[in-house]
């Protein structure tokens, strides 16, 4: 996956100093959404009520089953949305999550 290096937009979610963030960043008609955790385990509300009306296709990078054991774990999904949609995250202790969203 190529990720951008200059970004037309950049919305800050939800976010701690020092503890979390959740993150979205637009290139183009692409969105980028990244969360990162300190050492405590977090359930996230990611509401997508940024993306313009319609529908997407969204890639997703998360931590896996065992990732508060061994960093690498990780699981790949991909799931189609829809603008307002709202999902919940998990980020294991240490861990992140990341998405590209990209219109159907």
């Amino acid at each position: 996956m190529n990720i951008p290096v200059v970004w037309d937009d950049i919305i800050g979610i939800d976010g701690k100093v020092g503890d979390y963030l959740l993150l979205a960043r637009r290139s183009g008609k692409d969105w980028f959404v990244g969360a990162i955790t300190d050492w405590t385990s977090r359930d996230m509300d990611l509401d997508l009520s940024f993306l313009p009306a319609g529908k997407y296709f969204m890639d997703i990078f998360q931590d896996g089953i065992n990732a508060d054991r061994y960093a690498g774990d990780y699981k790949h999904l991909k799931t189609n949305i829809k603008s307002g949609a709202k999902m919940k995250i998990h980020l294991a202790p240490g861990g992140g999550w990341a998405a590209r969203i990209t219109p159907e």
